[in-house]
């Protein structure tokens, strides 16, 4: 192969690269809970380990009665929280609906537009008439 070929496969091969980076972004943040430590405290948000952070286009959140939830829609991304409550997804730029789950807690929905490295989902204890115990996709 010759000098120029190799210098032009290198730079055809940067372009696809650069390209390839700029239709990618990250939705990155934090998803939390209110505690009291005591019965005289006030509740203070923590971070909530294991949380499911559902990603997608007009994606909706259907609550049952028996409760298996189910989310309906085209999912893009899936994560889950860390033990500082922290998530990560890489997806292209454009405005999506953040599902926030976790078993026996209250699910929260989100509009976010990525690139997003701040989002902030708070989810709480649930109350008692819904049981958010399962979740399954269509």
């Amino acid at each position: 192969m010759s000098r120029k070929s190799v210098v032009l496969l290198l730079s055809f091969s940067l372009v696809l690269f650069v390209a390839g980076s700029a239709f990618a972004a990250t939705l990155s943040g934090t998803v939390t809970t209110s505690k009291k430590a005591s019965q005289m405290a006030l509740p203070k948000d923590v971070p909530l380990a294991g949380a499911q952070v559902i990603i997608g286009k007009d994606l909706d959140l259907d609550v049952g009665g028996s409760g298996a939830d189910t989310v309906r829609g085209k999912v893009a991304a899936k994560a889950l929280t860390d033990e500082k409550g922290k998530f990560k997804a890489t997806l292209p730029n454009g405005k999506y609906t953040v599902i926030v789950w976790k078993t026996r807690y209250t699910p929260a929905t989100y509009t976010v537009t990525v690139p997003k490295t701040n989002f902030e989902g708070q989810i709480s204890v649930q109350n008692e008439r819904i049981l958010h115990t399962s979740l399954s996709f269509r």
